[in-house]
């Protein structure tokens, strides 16, 4: 069942002449449905509700000469070429870019629906920039174009150079047999950007943000090339900085060749008293009768590694190992514990030695010297420990042939 308000509309535009057509394509575009507008139209044409009415004979004759008066007077004017034709559009307008400067161009869409004959047929569109103020047209822009259901153009109209920043108006009007549709846009023309020395930004000329060029000029940076060492001359030549040697230099804690600088050329103090290798044995022959007076010797003596041989030599004359442990130098005190253990024949002061190759070095004199075989499994060198369990093979096997001989 067609709703009532449907119908009343189909029937008031059926009422100014428009054709049932032109009526089905507005009501489609609004969301109708084809078979509720076929009920709208079925209920005008087709009325589903029936009264029965009791008429006298005359009345039932005025009643039909009427009806069909009302009939023909209807078919002429719904029937008539003019009518058949009729010609009813839309015109809508949707924005794109309507902010623009100056000598841009506005762009939006154009919307053109037909709502009337379903003929294809020409029109034509006038597109104008109007200043609201004045009522003056600033540019248009006239087109013809052939419509026939419905059409959307993208379409840009070029505003002028000089056109004045503010609101304007966009207004199209299509103009087809003797009729218009009218459609109107708000437009904003807005002041161009132009590039400034105080907009941010290195544009125009610039040499800098915002100086340089046609702008102020640019401060020069003022380069800060103290390296804070007092052997260099700190300059800025073509805007670089250069730190030149000075030599010779004073302050910088070395005696340079034709320096004259006291505080890095200061007189030496008197050098370390150099011995000589018949000075050590002179005092290793003290330490045979008197090893205190030759250790105070010893310690006399400047150059470190000097004093450790010189105690080391104590220490082996007088087979007593606690001079090693005064020795600094450990490859001089490792060899002052070998000195002594070959001298007392005591493989035991090897495990005194601080490197495991020394230590292996002392036990294996013990076996090539004194045929000491027991050491065999203090050494541990691998290579070095089978050799010494080689040798002590051999030794047991000499001896079981001299054994056999006798």
């Amino acid at each position: 069942m067609a709703k009532k308000s449907l119908i009343n509309y189909v029937k008031s535009l059926l009422q100014k002449g428009y054709d049932i057509s032109a009526i089905r394509n507005v009501l489609l575009k609004y969301g109708y449905t084809n078979k509720e507008i076929g009920d709208a139209v079925d209920s005008i044409y087709k009325p589903t509700i029936r009264h029965e009415i009791h008429l006298s004979h005359t009345t039932i004759f005025v009643i039909a000469f009427i009806f069909l008066s009302l009939l023909g007077i209807a078919s002429l004017f719904y029937y008539s070429p003019s009518k058949a034709t009729t010609q009813l559009l839309d015109l809508n307008l949707e924005p794109i870019t309507t902010t623009v400067e100056p000598g841009e161009s506005i762009v939006f869409l154009k919307e053109l629906s037909n709502l009337g004959s379903a003929e294809r047929y020409d029109v034509v569109i006038k597109q104008e920039i109007i200043d609201p103020i004045t009522n003056k047209v600033i540019t248009q822009k006239i087109e013809t174009r052939a419509i026939e259901t419905f059409g959307s153009t993208q379409t840009r109209i070029l505003l002028p150079e000089d056109i004045k920043t503010g609101d304007y108006i966009l207004r199209a009007i299509v103009e087809y047999h003797n009729k218009k549709a009218v459609a109107t846009l708000p437009i904003k023309v807005i002041a161009e950007k132009k590039e400034t020395c105080f907009d941010g930004i290195k544009n125009q000329n610039e040499e800098g943000i915002d100086c340089g060029g046609t702008c102020k000029p640019c401060e020069k940076q003022v380069l800060e090339c103290n390296d804070n060492n007092p052997c260099t001359d700190d300059i800025i030549k073509n805007d670089a900085c250069i730190n030149k040697p000075i030599v010779p230099c004073c302050g910088n804690n070395i005696c340079e060749e034709q320096e004259t600088c006291a505080a890095d050329c200061k007189k030496s103090e008197a050098l370390p008293t150099l011995i000589s290798t018949e000075r050590l044995e002179e005092i290793k022959e003290i330490a045979k009768v008197d090893p205190s007076k030759a250790l105070q010797q010893c310690n006399q003596i400047e150059v470190p590694d000097l004093k450790d041989t010189c105690i080391g030599n104590i220490g082996e004359v007088q087979r007593n190992k606690n001079y090693c442990s005064q020795i600094i130098n450990l490859r001089i005190r490792d060899l002052c514990y070998s000195n002594i253990a070959k001298s007392v024949n005591d493989n035991s002061l090897c495990e005194d030695i601080s490197i495991d190759s020394r230590k292996d070095s002392c036990y294996m004199t013990f076996v090539l010297d004194n045929k000491d075989y027991s050491v065999c499994g203090k050494i541990t060198n691998k290579h070095l420990r089978q050799s010494c369990e080689s040798l002590r093979q051999l030794n047991e096997l000499n001896q079981q042939q001299q054994s056999q001989s006798q």
